[in-house]
């Protein structure tokens, strides 16, 4: 979807309300993202305001479990044109408000509102998800006769078990280390 900013200057208060309902290609999300969404114009820009939904299907770090997450976003973006832009090497260092962080409106005007739908969605989404309170916690790593692979056998070091063989593949580390394989077997 995308709105220019000339449609919103013959717009009797240059301002659009749109109902957003679009499945956002790229992202975990199992259902459209839905929202109502308002466009407003102004001499510097544009500013785009609403509240976006969507459910998302992620993996726990902890668990390696799928579970869903629901996702509600709060948007309030603004765009300005290139001559009030805060790059001016003119401009004294200043501290930052939250009116200064502002994204720059594309040169033809025309912005285009799921991409930035797709960036609240991605910046939103959990960096390492977990399933919560009840996550049971790290899959158990076992051997096929059900002993836990840190536990080996009575009298073995560090659990280490001399049961299989070496791995062909493997067999040239053995050369590597050539005293530990000796005091392992004594």
């Amino acid at each position: 979807m995308k709105v220019s900013a000339d449609e919103l200057k013959i717009l009797p208060q240059q301002r659009l309300s749109i109902p957003f309902n679009e499945t956002v290609a790229s992202v975990n999300a199992i259902k459209p993202v839905v929202g109502e969404l308002t466009i407003t114009y102004s001499a510097s820009g544009m500013r785009l305001t609403g509240l976006i939904k969507t459910l998302l299907k992620l993996q726990c770090d902890t668990c390696l479990r799928p579970y869903f997450q629901q996702v509600s976003i709060d948007l309030d973006e603004k765009f300005v044109a290139a001559e009030f832009s805060l790059e001016d090497p003119e401009i004294p260092q200043r501290e930052l408000h939250n009116d200064d962080f502002v994204e720059p409106l594309p040169a033809d005007g025309v912005l285009d509102i799921t991409d930035v739908v797709y960036q609240a969605v991605t910046l939103a989404t959990p960096t390492y998800p977990s399933c919560g309170a009840e996550c049971p916690g790290p899959p158990a790593n076992e051997k096929a006769g059900g002993e836990p692979a840190a536990a080996g056998k009575k009298g073995d070091k560090a659990g280490a078990s001399n049961d299989k063989p070496i791995d062909p593949r493997w067999k040239n580390l053995k050369t590597l280390f050539p005293n530990e394989e000796s005091q392992q077997n004594s």
